[in-house]
């Protein structure tokens, strides 16, 4: 009976040591992700807003930098096209994710050299802000983000 009970211990212990790498593999999954929009284009966009929700909907702490044309959509005059099949636009994509708990930047060099300097923060939408470029650094710096680049 001694024997079974050693046997079984070791198995025991032997199956818990296997485990571990396989915990620390899932403990290892970026949690964090950074999402970089540079297209113009409305189809990658949307594509950026759906990954965003998506993963924000599954608990990962998603961060959304718009840069060139693209953060056109974080301002509020913005009226982007709509998109099939469910006829929302990239920037509806957008609030959505925001919705999950998304947060959302435009590109600090944006504002000041868009046309004319047209736009300032009081025209972004409400919860855009414009990103500090030493917050990103050090954000991209980190081992446990995951960067996307659409």
């Amino acid at each position: 009976m001694q024997m079974k009970r050693n046997i079984l211990a070791t198995v025991l212990t032997g199956l818990a040591l296997a485990l571990l790498p396989m915990q620390a593999a899932a403990d290892d999954d970026p949690r964090d992700v950074l999402i970089m929009v540079n297209s113009e284009e409305d189809q990658v966009q949307g594509l950026a807003m759906t990954t965003a929700s998506e993963l924000a909907q599954r608990d990962h702490s998603v961060h959304i930098l718009l840069c060139g044309e693209a953060a056109e959509l974080g301002l509020e005059e913005y009226i982007p096209q709509t998109l099939a099949p469910r006829d929302v636009s990239s920037k509806e994509l957008m609030l959505e994710a925001m919705s999950f708990g998304a947060t959302v930047e435009v590109c600090h060099l944006y504002l000041p050299n868009s046309g004319y300097r047209q736009y300032e923060e009081e025209d972004l939408l409400d919860d855009v802000t414009v990103n500090n470029p030493e917050e990103k650094a050090e954000m991209i710096s980190r081992d446990d983000l995951r960067v996307l680049s659409y």
